[in-house]
């Protein structure tokens, strides 16, 4: 590849065109410099260092990827897991974060299966992308790539974790992908008692979720796989799951939200399952002196729980 520094006029002009084409989206012009000038297709020409290729992948033009593809010199395939933007993203970084790329992706993996693995400055692999933007096909696509069910637990949890000591289950959590939140627990179940950055485990995190069970997004096999994670000799009765037991935790949980992070450890008793929410939540009550206003919110959150259950007491 061409030092863009060395270019001379003519070739900082063409570098100039393509790079406009690409912004105002003349993609028939980007396949005509790029034939002329195929080395141009890993030229670094973005503000943030990306490349052709790359802008193509982030515009989420699968065609135009494969196109110049076509056009990069065979010679050149072996940089593409050597090639990152200023954020340490490849190529595969940039198109594995939409469905729409799996083709693109299939024919990057052909050229150079280093990409795979190749981390970007955060220590993310290409698969926590997908994961972030809620990709299912693409996550499953690179997944079934990795083939991390032959590796052990420990060797396959380095390419699922970064370099802060987040997982991908934490990601897919976080940004409230959870359709895929399942589809990452059930191919790696041994990540759903793994600890982010904060201490937090699977089901902490989806405790602490506001929007989880508002809009009841997560359910069946999954949710009972988390549960036996966290109490493996202990069973929930279904008629409990039934009568929104676990739904009335949740709101106690989100009425405190802001109280439970001056509290620490006060956490785990409030996502204790050995005990019932209405207990677990006198129990915090008594034993966490807090301030005024604090012990307030409590107790207003607490008699409102109260009332429901007694609600759902009638109801039966």
């Amino acid at each position: 590849m061409r030092d863009l520094m060395a270019a001379d006029n003519n070739d900082i002009r063409s570098v100039t065109d393509l790079y406009n084409a690409l912004k105002y989206k003349k993609y028939s012009e980007v396949r005509r410099i790029c034939h002329d000038h195929p080395e141009y297709v890993l030229q670094k020409i973005s503000v943030y260092n990306g490349t052709a290729l790359d802008m193509a992948a982030h515009s989420k033009q699968t065609d135009l990827v494969l196109d110049l593809l076509k056009i990069l010199p065979a010679d050149c395939n072996r940089k593409l897991s050597c090639i990152k933007n200023d954020d340490g993203n490849t190529v595969l970084h940039e198109v594995a974060t939409s469905d729409a790329m799996k083709d693109a992706a299939e024919e990057l993996l052909k050229r150079d299966e280093e990409l795979l693995t190749a981390s970007n400055d955060l220590g993310e692999k290409p698969i926590f992308r997908p994961a972030r933007y809620g990709q299912t096909q693409m996550f499953d696509f690179l997944a079934d790539k990795m083939e991390l069910e032959k590796l052990s637990p420990e060797e396959s949890k380095a390419h699922l974790l970064r370099n802060d000591g987040t997982i991908v289950l934490h990601i897919s959590i976080a940004t409230e992908g959870f359709g895929l939140v399942e589809k990452v627990a059930m191919r790696y179940r041994y990540l759903i008692n793994e600890r982010d950055r904060n201490s937090m485990t699977a089901l902490q995190s989806i405790a602490c979720n506001s929007s989880t069970f508002e809009a009841r997004k997560l359910k069946g096999e999954f949710m009972e796989d988390i549960m036996n994670s966290k109490q493996k000799k202990k069973s929930m009765r279904k008629c409990e799951w039934e009568k929104g037991e676990l739904e009335l935790m949740m709101m106690l949980i989100r009425a405190t939200t802001r109280a439970l992070k001056l509290m620490g450890g006060a956490v785990e008793r409030l996502i204790n399952f050995d005990c019932s929410p209405f207990a677990a939540a006198k129990k915090l009550e008594e034993r966490i002196t807090l301030s005024n206003g604090v012990n307030m919110k409590i107790r207003n959150a607490t008699k409102a729980v109260f009332k429901i259950k007694r609600g759902l007491l009638l109801i039966k």
